[in-house]
């Protein structure tokens, strides 16, 4: 069965003055509980009383007593207007119980000399009336760092099990993960004068979470989709933490290639499903050809099986050399012509991309002007737009026509003009992306060269330096040349082995990547399941309900919707019902949603705490009829909790008439709530 998870029993005000013992005491039932009392009698001293045992003083826009009125921290008036009494110490006790029927009381002080507003007392007990009863107590604080997580000494943390409340994990503005707090969540149900009736959900803090209201809504519905989402930002997380892994070992794999003068290819930077890792290469870039790096490991081994154990002499390997020597000539200066060659090539390549870059620039600058008209267009507007008048908008002179006269033509629209545009865009990215691609190509050539004729100049020296030695003496040229055989016959070596181990890093990665995925095809394709769609709209229909109830006009009631993006009340499925609503349908509005939210997380069984607690909810004049009505539906709520402090104009004939056929538990204060305690 359906029932309050939040019922407050209890409330006692006790406080020590220079004159003796001064207070109060209140005792609240399931279903309406209406408090009245004539202005300036103390409604707002017992309503944030209650806020302020519960932690909840953010809602009145401040922490700790600051935020309480001065008769329960400073001075007591009594009679009212004759005397004043000094406080020397204040508490407040609050008595509530939860759904199962366990009862505890929070005792909180405002005024206690030896001891600061943060600490709470909490009894197992009625400790007002029932004080023998009391089976434990324990000491917490609030507003302090562990007040709501805690699990010894936070008080919101404890207040939370004890009321089965359990808050989601929500994102933050800076992407990371945080609690919805109590005090943010109690916003939603509990409605102070000042400030609360100027929106919904307004004295809730903030707290740096990303679309706040909207995340209470979620829970106190209950939705699919808070779970859907906190499973989205858990792949989010999952998805950039594989994005860093598979970076870092794409990064290696890259300078490997780099360093051996190789091309990596089957792979790339963004995670993939590689079911073949033999298909991740390294190819090493000969002049005429690309081989694996392998083959060209084993063609360097194959070299040096040519080399014997003994060193020729200098006139051994003379005519061998000379012949090495023309070859080597003539290979350095047919790439010297070549590479001099590339480099105009590749200055040319860069002013066309340069030019490319230039229409892109003008392109996309007419596709933003154009969109401008367009949007202003569709505003509304009347632009005077000079180039359809066949005037030049640069120098505002007539346009002569180009075409022949026996050719009719009309002008392009603008919606096609901005196709145009769009599709020449397209095409001009393309342009560049090759023009990059064919620049970055033959630099890459150009190094090749640089690479080759260096390499060719240093032999030809080592050559040139042979042939003039003794003829007898051991060739130093075929002595380097097998000592650098072995350099890089070990070098390529290390880098493939270095390769492949990075290879099989990547098989737990590609395998996250398979679960990354395959949690994503089970997520919900809309945002709301089938189930959440009923529920918003439950809410929809409770919410239009209320307000023809409360006698709202502002809007014809077939425009107003729950919007499925944020779920807040909307006219026209575009604006917030708040600017199209007088000032006192407005206030109907805040009645309506609050109630229907309560309702709607009933029949669906909800997170709602099944509590609600108005302040002075007859707002900018609204009629007695619509408080009456207003009233009315809340004592439907037999199981629930519902509070509502209230003046009635200070008027008897207003309260009976707002009251009559209305079942509820009244709570009268007279003359004023601080009365001496005898």
């Amino acid at each position: 069965m359906n029932m309050t998870k939040l019922k407050i029993n209890r409330l006692k005000i006790e406080i020590n003055t220079d004159a003796g013992i001064f207070g109060a005491q209140h005792k609240f039932s399931k279903g309406l509980n209406i408090v009245r009392g004539d202005n300036t009698t103390g409604k707002s001293s017992l309503f944030q009383s209650i806020i302020y045992a519960l932690g909840f003083e953010e809602l009145l826009g401040g922490k700790f007593e600051k935020t309480l009125q001065s008769v329960l921290k400073d001075k007591v008036e009594y009679p009212r207007n004759e005397q004043y009494f000094n406080i020397i110490q204040s508490y407040i006790y609050l008595v509530i119980e939860n759904q199962h029927g366990q009862i505890i009381t929070i005792r909180r002080g405002v005024k206690t000399p030896n001891r600061k507003s943060q600490l709470v007392d909490v009894f197992f007990g009625d400790y007002i009336t029932n004080l023998k009863d009391i089976t434990d107590e324990r000491q917490m604080w609030v507003h302090d760092k562990g007040g709501a997580s805690d699990n010894d000494f936070g008080f919101h943390k404890f207040l939370c099990e004890f009321l089965e409340i359990d808050l989601p994990k929500v994102i933050t503005y800076k992407g990371d993960y945080t609690q919805i707090y109590l005090q943010q969540l109690a916003s939603s149900f509990i409605i102070e004068q000042k400030k609360g009736w100027s929106d919904y959900f307004i004295t809730a803090p903030i707290y740096s979470i990303r679309d706040l209201n909207q995340r209470i809504v979620e829970y106190l519905l209950n939705l699919d989709v808070f779970e859907n989402n906190e499973k989205r930002e858990e792949i989010n997380i999952r998805r950039n933490l594989l994005q860093t892994k598979w970076e870092k070992v794409f990064n290696e794999m890259d300078y490997l290639a780099d360093r051996s003068s190789s091309e990596l290819t089957g792979i790339s930077s963004e995670p993939e499903i590689i079911n073949d890792l033999n298909s991740i290469k390294l190819l090493y870039k000969k002049e005429n050809s690309n081989i694996r790096i392998e083959e060209y490991l084993q063609e360097l081994r194959d070299e040096l099986v040519t080399f014997d154990n003994t060193i020729n002499t200098v006139g051994q390997n003379s005519s061998k050399y000379e012949k090495e020597l023309e070859e080597k000539q003539n290979l350095l200066n047919k790439i010297v012509v070549n590479y001099e060659l590339l480099l105009p090539e590749i200055t040319s390549e860069i002013e066309k991309l340069k030019q490319y870059q230039n229409q892109s620039k003008n392109i996309s600058e007419d596709l933003r002007k154009n969109k401008g008209v367009q949007k202003l267009n569709k505003l509304g507007a009347e632009q005077d737009i000079k180039s359809i008048q066949n005037i030049c908008p640069t120098c505002t002179q007539e346009v002569k026509d180009l075409l022949p006269s026996d050719i009719n033509h009309t002008p392009m629209r603008l919606d096609d003009n901005i196709k145009y545009l769009e599709s020449q865009m397209a095409m001009i990215e393309v342009y560049i992306s090759g023009q990059k691609k064919l620049i970055t190509d033959k630099r890459a050539k150009s190094e090749l060269y640089q690479q080759a004729s260096t390499k060719l100049r240093k032999e030809i020296r080592n050559l040139k330096t042979e042939l003039v030695e003794d003829s007898r003496v051991p060739s130093v040229v075929e002595i380097e040349e097998k000592f650098s055989l072995n350099q890089r016959i070990n070098f390529y070596s290390k880098t493939i082995e270095k390769f492949e181990s990075l290879k099989n890093d990547l098989i737990p990665l590609i395998e996250e990547h398979i679960e990354i995925q395959s949690a994503v095809s089970k997520l919900p394709k809309l945002n709301l399941s089938e189930k959440d769609a009923n529920k918003i709209i439950d809410l929809e229909n409770n919410f239009v309900s209320y307000l023809q109830k409360f006698g709202y006009t502002s809007k014809s009631f077939n425009s107003i919707k729950i919007s499925r993006d944020n779920y807040f009340p909307i006219v026209d499925e575009l604006y917030s019902i708040k600017f199209d609503s007088s000032a006192s349908d407005f206030i109907r509005s805040i009645w309506a949603f609050t109630i229907s939210l309560m309702k709607t997380s009933v029949n669906y069984n909800g997170n709602h705490p099944q509590f609600l607690m108005f302040d002075e909810p007859k707002q900018q004049d609204a009629s007695l009829e619509s408080f009456k009505s207003f009233l009315k539906e809340l004592s439907e709520f037999k199981e629930q909790q519902m509070i509502v402090f209230a003046s009635f104009e200070n008027s008897d004939e207003t309260f009976n008439e707002s009251t009559e056929k209305i079942e509820f538990s009244l709570n009268r204060i007279n003359e004023t709530l601080i009365k001496p305690i005898k």
